[in-house]
Formats: C-alpha cells, structure tokens, sequence
C-alpha cells in the first residue's frame, strides 16, 4: 500500500502529543493509510479549488480574550420552547459541557493570568470547532481530513458523491458523518449524525440536526473563514450561523512534542493569554 504525503503529515500531528504513562500512538496514521488516500495537493491548485490545505490557529480577532469570551459573541441561537427548556434543564443539572471542560467564566482575562478551562484530563474527544490547538487540513479527490494537533477524532469529508446514512442505523459521535464538495471557491461540509450537546451561542444539536459549514479562503490565502449554520425545526426557530476565522501557519510550521500529565496542577490551567497585539 502506498503511504501518501496526508498519511506522513497525519503521522507528524499524532505523535505530537504524549502522556507520561502511554505515547500516544500514530492511530491516525493508520487510519488514513488505511483508507488509501490517493488524491495530490496540485489538485487544490487548480483555478477553481480554494487550496486550503496546510496548518491554522483559530484566532481571537476581537481580543475578547477567552473563547467563552469568543463564543459569547457568536450571538444567541432562537431556540424552540421545548429546546429552550431542556437546555435549561441540563444547566441546572451541571450538563452541557464536553468531557474534560469545566465552565469558563465567560471574562476577558489579562496578558499572562492563567484560568481554568480543563479539568485536568488528558483524553478530550474531539470535535468540530477548532479550539486552542493548531489543526492541520488535508485535500484530496475523494477525501479531505482535518486533524486537530491534540487527541481526539479527526474528522474526514468525503468528497466521492456519497450521501449520508441512514441515521437509525448511524452510532452518533463528536465528529459525526461528513459530506463536502466546491462551491465558487468555497469548500462546503454537511455534517449529521452527532452526538447531542451543546453549541456555540446557546445552541443545541442531537444526531439528526444538520451543520452546514462554508470555508472561505481570504485573497491572500492566509485566512480561512468558517462559516457554521445549525438546522433543526426541532431546536431552532430559525437558523443558527456564527464564524470562526483561522490564521495559516508558515509552509515549514511542525508541532512540537507535548506532554499532559493529569495529576500535575498546572495542566488544569492550560490557557494563558498572550499580549494582544494592536
């Protein structure tokens, strides 16, 4: 079987990150080497393809200075009564976070003052927004992977023509079934099939909810705005849609190796702002 370069580049990103006890092993690599990636990078080269490929940072581009901060200003999804009630419900019951997050105080915090955003796990599952960590975009004919530089699922995008699954025959997870394709330079994902929970702005998902993301690449090719739109007549009263813009990395960027040890207290303190620059 052939080991392509997206197999390679995934294998840099999976051995990036380590425990103390267990090194996290290139799974991922396995994985795509598996599904025999074939496509090649020109292709995204073409007229016609946005070439999204390569290493991004999300980025606070209002300085709100946390990504509750951030999320805060994703505006408020309408919610139906019924979702509005059980969203409420799972606040009062301490449910809604994601494993391994505990509640952000939603506050700017100044330059160099560490605050909590993890319990101290070292297992997160993943997911579809990009967070504090760097993730890397892989572009082929039939596929295109995003893997995230810390654990958890990658997500990959069939770009083949397939349709979704029949979703009472679908296990839900956090990444769910992906479908993508090109719109006038736009790279477009349908996603169902996830698991239920929270969504920036207040919103909800459960595994039939449809997420429409829109991936526009700047003129320069430096940043990428992603565009997420929730749909769900059980959950909203009308679409959800917010943005997350990404910054590229330069074309040598690599992650470093990293350790998380969960008995050692500064692990529950991972985020530490930088000075903003003007």
């Amino acid at each position: 079987m052939e080991i392509t370069r997206a197999a390679a580049v995934a294998t840099s990103f999976a051995k990036a990150t380590v425990t103390r006890e267990v090194r996290y092993r290139s799974v991922l690599a396995v994985v795509i080497a598996a599904i025999g990636i074939t496509g090649d990078h020109t292709r995204a080269q073409q007229s016609n393809l946005p070439d999204i490929e390569g290493t991004w940072v999300r980025l606070d581009t209002v300085g709100a200075g946390s990504f509750g901060a951030v999320n805060a200003l994703t505006g408020n999804a309408v919610l139906t009564p019924e979702a509005a009630a059980a969203a409420a419900a799972g606040r009062q019951g301490g449910g809604g976070l994601r494993p391994g997050l505990v509640a952000d105080d939603n506050k700017p915090h100044a330059a160099g003052e560490p605050y909590v955003v993890t319990d101290g796990s070292c297992t997160l599952p993943g997911g579809l927004e990009p967070n504090s960590s760097a993730f890397h975009i892989i572009q082929s004919k039939d596929e295109v992977l995003i893997v995230r530089e810390n654990p958890g699922l990658h997500r990959t995008i069939y770009m083949d023509g397939r349709t979704h699954p029949d979703l009472s025959r679908w296990r839900p997870t956090v990444v769910g079934h992906s479908v993508g394709r090109y719109e006038n330079g736009t790279f477009v994902i349908e996603t169902v099939g996830l698991t239920p929970g929270g969504v920036p702005g207040g919103g909800r998902r459960i595994a039939e909810t449809q997420l429409t993301e829109r991936y526009t690449l700047s003129a320069d090719g430096r940043r990428l705005t992603m565009t997420y739109t929730w749909n769900d007549s059980k959950i909203y009263q009308k679409p959800h849609t917010y943005q997350i813009v990404a910054e590229r990395q330069p074309a040598d960027s690599w992650p470093f190796e990293d350790w998380c040890d969960s008995g050692d207290p500064t692990q529950r303190t991972s985020v530490i702002p930088p000075k903003q620059l003007p």
